[in-house]
């Protein structure tokens, strides 16, 4: 069973200052999982609270804890009869009442459906004038009142009312060449871009073999009430890419198979939230770099083993024998132990949804958990989702694909 947490303060703002997880995070002397009987809140020495939890239910287990979403509300064309209804590429977003906003990249237009998925009209369109973008690669709903567009050509943020009626627009900072806008706002009216520096990053095309460089790691915001622009620094990445070339391909890239990296991701009532994927400790932190909650779950380390590096060589060389040896050099970099954690996104109770890595074809499965770490229930989906989730007002909305990747929006409801 799910719980709804509350709305809590905005956290204070501040300038461009350090952001680092505190050596407390990883430092606490372990307890024994068996003398817990169930999550052991503590103080850690520079005042945040550590919650830490033994375990928590496993990806394929049922009980009252875990929620299963199944689809309520399916829509979309295959046969193209119905043009409102056929789409390419898409992103959705979702208002209180059940309107669903559904964005085709490459239609260049926004359409709008009623909770039925009855399509109601068309809001954006490509073109110039007001209301209009060149291109877009995401929407943002702020409330039920403020639909906001990424303008992929003019470089712009475009804001518009439920008709499409153009409120406001800004351009910085908004440059993004992503293919998913990660652009996204908090509740005291920023806008967040991440964004990276790198002294070292590598000519194009790199050279064969594996490149490894540093960046430095950033979130921008401008303030949309005083046009105010600053940035939050949270510290270096590292980036790996392994290229390869041969007589009929001047260049390509081999994939980094269980490559570590971190995560953060903007709070919308103030500061981030941080992780690494290779491990069950995500922090809350402030701003200004102070850690205020950290959530620790001790699951099972997944070791990475000759199975898993053989698997991965297999797969390269089945369509490209010639690049047996680069995939093997590929396969010689795994880390010792698998990811753990794939993605975390903050849902409109402020609720942390954190997505544990599952195996190949095994359902999407979310922890929840409330700004004070509380552990909240669990939800496993139903269905193959083709594209992040949003969550509000008690349903999931997101898209599937058929056999042809067809799109389809869908709506599952949480209770």
């Amino acid at each position: 069973m799910l719980h709804s947490v509350p709305k809590r303060a905005h956290a204070p703002a501040s300038t461009l200052l350090a952001l680092t997880l505190i050596i407390a995070l990883f430092s606490c002397e372990p307890q024994s999982p068996s003398t817990m009987g169930g999550p052991i809140r503590e103080t850690l020495p520079n005042g945040a609270i550590l919650v830490r939890y033994p375990d928590l239910p496993a990806i394929d287990s049922v009980g009252p804890e875990i929620a299963e979403a199944h689809v309520d509300l399916q829509f979309g064309s295959v046969d193209g009869t119905d043009p409102n209804l056929t789409f390419g590429e898409i992103r959705v977003q979702a208002a209180s009442d059940g309107t669903i906003y559904v964005l085709d990249q490459q239609a260049v237009e926004v359409r709008v459906f009623d909770s039925d998925g009855q399509y109601l009209r068309t809001i954006i369109r490509q073109g110039e004038g007001p209301g209009e973008v060149g291109g877009a690669n995401g929407i943002f709903l702020s409330g039920d009142s403020l639909l906001w567009i990424n303008d992929t050509r003019q470089w712009t943020i475009l804001g518009v009312d439920p008709d499409g009626v153009e409120v406001q627009r800004f351009t910085k900072p908004v440059m993004s060449v992503t293919s998913i806008w990660t652009g996204v706002f908090d509740e005291r009216g920023r806008y967040w871009r991440a964004i990276a520096h790198s002294d070292n990053e590598p000519d194009f095309p790199p050279p064969a073999g594996l490149t490894s460089w540093t960046g430095r790691h950033y979130y921008k915001y401008y303030d949309l009430s005083s046009a105010t622009i600053d940035s939050v620094y949270l510290g270096e990445s590292r980036f790996r890419i392994y290229s390869y070339s041969t007589p009929d391909v001047p260049f390509g890239f081999l994939p980094l198979r269980f490559e570590p990296f971190g995560m953060t991701l903007v709070n919308p009532t103030g500061g981030f939230w941080r992780a690494h994927n290779q491990s069950y400790r995500i922090a809350r932190t402030s701003e200004g770099g102070d850690t205020l909650v950290v959530i620790e779950v001790g699951l099972p380390e997944q070791p990475v083993n000759d199975a898993d590096r053989n698997a991965y060589v297999d797969s390269i060389v089945e369509n490209r024998p010639e690049l047996r040896r680069e995939a093997e050099e590929v396969a010689a970099l795994m880390p010792d132990a698998k990811p753990v954690l794939a993605r975390l996104f903050v849902d409109d109770e402020h609720r942390l949804w954190v997505q544990r890595v599952t195996p190949e074809g095994a359902p999407a499965f979310y922890d929840l958990f409330s700004e004070d770490g509380d552990y909240l229930g669990s939800v496993r989906l139903a269905f193959a989702a083709a594209g992040p989730l949003v969550v509000r007002h008690g349903h999931i909305y997101t898209w599937i694909e058929d056999d042809l990747e067809v799109p389809f929006v869908v709506r599952a409801p949480l209770s």
